[in-house]
């Protein structure tokens, strides 16, 4: 069953996934918002964005990351990829506040993303099993 899953998502795929879903969110974080664009009316829901599109993130490219290890991921390899995330998101947020008139940059999304990111670690660490 693991042989099965893991040459059905196999490095090349979760490579193309991995960049496509970056070039999603980024896209998506940064197209200027207009008045057209619909509200979400529940609350916190720009933050529930931003933390489950973060926890997304890591967790494609962790299974990317895993399906090129021949062996054992490595926590320092985690820990690599979270900080570059992370670092991700805060760039995100000042192009937001620097460049996008309609957008402005906020801590509380680099907090959202933060914790998106540790769901993401989560997930991995629970569907590795799966994949490795």
């Amino acid at each position: 069953m693991k042989q099965d899953i893991k040459s059905l998502l196999g490095p090349k795929v979760l490579l193309v996934i991995s960049v496509s879903y970056t070039l999603f969110i980024t896209i998506a974080f940064l197209i200027p918002i207009t008045n057209q664009v619909p509200k979400l009316a529940f609350p916190f829901a720009d933050k529930s964005i931003h933390l489950i599109l973060n926890a997304g993130l890591f967790v494609v490219w962790s299974w990317y990351v895993i399906s090129k290890t021949v062996k054992i991921l490595k926590t320092r390899t985690l820990v690599v990829l979270f900080v570059c995330t992370f670092f991700y998101g805060i760039l995100i947020e000042v192009i937001q506040g620097r460049y996008l008139a309609t957008r402005g940059a906020d801590i509380f999304d680099v907090v959202a993303n933060m914790f998106g990111l540790f769901l993401g670690l989560f997930v991995v660490n629970v569907s590795k099993k799966f994949i490795s």
